[in-house]
């Protein structure tokens, strides 16, 4: 039986210290559980290594200009409406247990918090971004459809580490970084895709949008593999600051590693089957990868 675990603590703080602005709560976030999430992400995705400590990041995120613009009863009602809905929360632990090893997500907490990306997820737990724009636009299923790939991430790192970006140093360290991250982000956002599909809600997403264009989807895998296999046809050397620049074509705008790791997630299913592609969440990335490349 699957008893999903949220943790609202930094989000009530959060409004609170919204609200009255008593800096005193700063404190207070900066010791939930949640905020030590963030600051250890916001290390790990640094490219030099250094990131703010709790009490920085949370002072950084809460007194940034952008939180005055925050509807905060609206985001309480929400807060208390995601609370109460088991039915929502189970449903997701459901959607994204169903494309991961049995027992992934035991011990899986989710935090929501206020201002930090939109989600993200580190060392067997996730957190999701209440006032992102793209949820505060949206009904609150697309913040549910969130949990799912965020969950589905904590469950993957179990297996698989989040990388630290300030060791990457090598060639061959960021050929597998794509595929990690190819791997992580397109599987996590194809087991979100049945429950989509069902809600009639794939147009709410680019990456969906982008997934129901076939012409769109061969012009992606057009791209990303042709990056790619230059980097495989490179040879070992150190790597210099405009490698880097390629995380950036595959994460934003066309967000290749999304919209391709979904494509190629998709085809084992359909190829192999399920079980398969599960396998190769305990496999790792190059796996992945061997699998579709084996295939198409």
């Amino acid at each position: 039986m699957i008893t999903p675990g949220i943790d609202t603590t930094f989000a009530w703080l959060a409004l609170d210290f919204l609200e009255t602005e008593d800096r005193e709560l700063l404190q207070s976030i900066s010791e939930t559980d949640a905020a030590m999430h963030l600051a250890a992400h916001a290390q790990r995705v640094s490219l030099s290594g250094n990131a703010p400590n709790p009490f920085e990041l949370v002072e950084q995120i809460l007194m940034s200009p952008s939180m005055s613009k925050i509807n905060i009863e609206e985001i309480r009602a929400r807060l208390s409406a995601i609370e109460s809905d088991r039915a929502s929360q189970l449903r997701c632990w459901n959607e994204a247990a169903a494309f991961l090893p049995g027992g992934a997500l035991s011990g899986v907490v989710l935090y929501l918090t206020v201002g930090y990306d939109i989600g993200v997820a580190l060392k067997g737990h996730a957190s999701v971004n209440l006032v992102h724009p793209h949820f505060l636009e949206n009904s609150l299923q697309e913040l549910w459809f969130y949990v799912v790939h965020e969950i589905h991430h904590a469950g993957f790192q179990k297996y698989n580490p989040l990388l630290a970006l300030a060791e990457i140093k090598t060639i061959s360290n960021l050929v597998y970084l794509i595929q990690y991250l190819t791997h992580m982000e397109g599987f996590a956002v194809h087991a979100v895709r049945r429950w989509r599909t069902e809600e009639e809600a794939l147009k709410s997403d680019s990456d969906y949008e982008a997934l129901l264009n076939s012409e769109r989807m061969d012009t992606y895998k057009r791209e990303f593999f042709s990056i790619y296999n230059s980097l495989l046809d490179e040879g070992e050397r150190p790597i210099e600051m405009q490698d880097l620049e390629i995380l950036g074509r595959m994460s934003t705008g066309d967000r290749l590693w999304y919209r391709v790791g979904a494509t190629m997630a998709d085809f084992i299913e359909k190829t192999l089957g399920r079980e398969l592609l599960i396998g190769t969440v305990s496999e790792g990335p190059e796996a992945f990868f061997r699998r579709y490349m084996e295939l198409a």
